[in-house]
């Protein structure tokens, strides 16, 4: 149905108001361009290409009337490429009566007859191209070309002002973020919960995208620490991309990389280049980077193609330099708390950490009406051992059998080295009497095997010989030094 000029005329020119003045979102505001261009123009094709902040390029953001597969893969560069890449250069509009005889023309649709190309002009710069286009030879009259220069300037605000609120949100989803991460990393008790919580929450942010939070560990070699996928990642796959794919294009850059078309990336690449999951058409790369050190790479993997804008780059760097800095602090928490509850000559728990995890096991126990039994070793002779051999010959032994001890007992039962040549092994939830005994058993194996004087084992039960951690110990030592010393502690033959 056609319009009166007039009348058109102040519809679109109160429609261009409404939507400066209704603050919509972006992708809101673009819809609405191209609803007024086809209800008061009758224009059956038209898009609106915005400016790529990372590269001198047009993407088609919005569009009406094209396939949406060839919409999605267009990128224009400005000023080489098509007629909107000339207008974006030369910030003039741009009619076009007979497509057919432009050369620079690019056809999205076979039916376009001609078209019509305006830049969208905010602040003296220019953030995109308005393209229009009909199924008819030199549709466009002088009026509508007129009122449509108008209108592309309204829009231009519109979409401006759009972006600014958007900005505004995400500056707000930002610290929202910051203090989320802030929050996690301080109650974290470990990196896989903190990393647990990061996963989640850029999966919140990052709807429909699978996230893999990627770290190196001490060979420099990357591993998958956390996922969204509700199966197994395909670590194969990752490892292809890291030697030739976006993980190794985003950390040999050092910079956020986004391949919004993985399906023609993959297959025009030379090298080879590999997508992280068989199943992804868009990926994003963002390298952990924590005061000059990598750490790793949080890789965001899309079923759909061109899934990410350049405004989700920006969200997603920082959040990577939030999550960057927390995981830092979280590594360097657990690496405190290993070295200050580690025996640094054999390795396993100390002394300090065998109290601690007395404590924590009755709480658990009392709270599941468990028992458990706390097994301690003192080696015969070991000081004769030190004096005939010497120390490193000593300190060998102690090495050893902190192996074998640790390699003899179950995957949930905790060895310590309690003090000089002695040795403590907490065992949960152990109610029977044999069981204890077969531990004692391949204790004492492990110990004949490497210091043939064999050693004194005295164990206790919870809650029989003590409810609380300090009674518990006390008893166990005291039960140790009876068997050491039976005539001094007056339960030997001498007694």
């Amino acid at each position: 149905m056609q319009v009166h000029p007039s009348i058109r005329e102040v519809a679109v020119l109160q429609a261009a108001a409404e939507m400066i003045l209704a603050g919509r979102d972006a992708d809101a505001v673009l819809h609405e361009i191209l609803l007024i261009v086809r209800n008061y123009f009758n224009i059956p094709f038209g898009g609106v290409l915005l400016v790529d902040p990372h590269a001198p390029e047009l993407y088609l953001h919005a569009q009406n009337g094209y396939d949406p597969d060839k919409a999605r893969a267009l990128r224009v560069k400005i000023g080489s490429e098509g007629v909107s890449g000339f207008v974006a250069l030369s910030r003039t509009p741009m009619y076009i009566p007979d497509v057919s005889r432009e050369p620079r023309y690019v056809s999205l649709h076979p039916n376009v007859r001609s078209e019509y190309c305006l830049p969208l002009i905010a602040r003296e710069e220019v953030i995109g191209v308005l393209d229009l286009a009909s199924d008819q030879i030199d549709y466009f009259t002088d009026d509508m070309i007129g009122l449509l220069a108008l209108f592309a300037n309204q829009a231009a605000v519109a979409i401006e002002n759009a972006r600014l609120k958007s900005n505004e949100r995400r500056r707000m989803r930002q610290i929202e973020f910051v203090n989320l991460i802030a929050r996690s990393s301080s109650t974290a008790g470990s990196i896989d919960q903190l990393l647990n919580t990061l996963t989640d929450l850029l999966s919140d942010t990052f709807e429909g995208a699978h996230v893999h939070i990627l770290l190196l560990d001490r060979s420099g070699a990357l591993n998958i620490s956390a996922f969204s996928e509700t199966g197994p990642p395909d670590m194969p796959a990752f490892r292809a991309s890291a030697r030739g794919g976006l993980i190794a294009d985003a950390m040999s850059a050092r910079m956020n990389v986004v391949e919004n078309d993985v399906e023609k990336r993959a297959a025009g690449a030379h090298p080879a280049w590999t997508p992280c999951t068989p199943a992804s058409r868009s990926e994003m790369g963002v390298p952990l980077l924590s005061l000059g050190e990598t750490l790793g790479v949080i890789v965001l993997t899309h079923p759909m193609p061109r899934a990410f804008s350049p405004e989700d780059r920006s969200v997603a760097q920082a959040m990577a330099d939030v999550c960057s800095t927390a995981i830092r602090n979280v590594q360097l928490a657990d690496e405190l708390r290993r070295v200050t509850n580690t025996d640094s000559l054999t390795g396993v728990y100390n002394h300090r950490y065998f109290h601690t995890a007395v404590a924590l096991e009755i709480t658990r126990a009392k709270r599941f009406g468990k028992t458990f039994y706390v097994v301690m070793t003192d080696l015969r002779g070991f000081r004769k051992l030190t004096a005939e051999k010497g120390f490193p010959a000593g300190d060998d032994v102690l090495r050893s059998l902190a192996h074998s001890l640790t390699a003899a007992v179950r995957s949930i039962d905790t060895v310590c080295r309690y003090a000089a040549d002695r040795f403590a092994i907490i065992l949960p939830e152990m109610a029977e009497e044999e069981s204890v005994a077969a531990v004692r058993a391949k204790v004492e194996a492990c110990i004949r095997e490497l210091h043939p004087r064999g050693a004194v084992i005295a164990t206790v039960r919870y809650p029989q010989d003590g409810l609380t951690e300090l009674n518990l110990v006390r008893n166990l030592l005291l039960r140790l030094y009876e068997q050491k010393n039976p005539v001094a502690a007056g339960v030997g033959p001498g007694s």
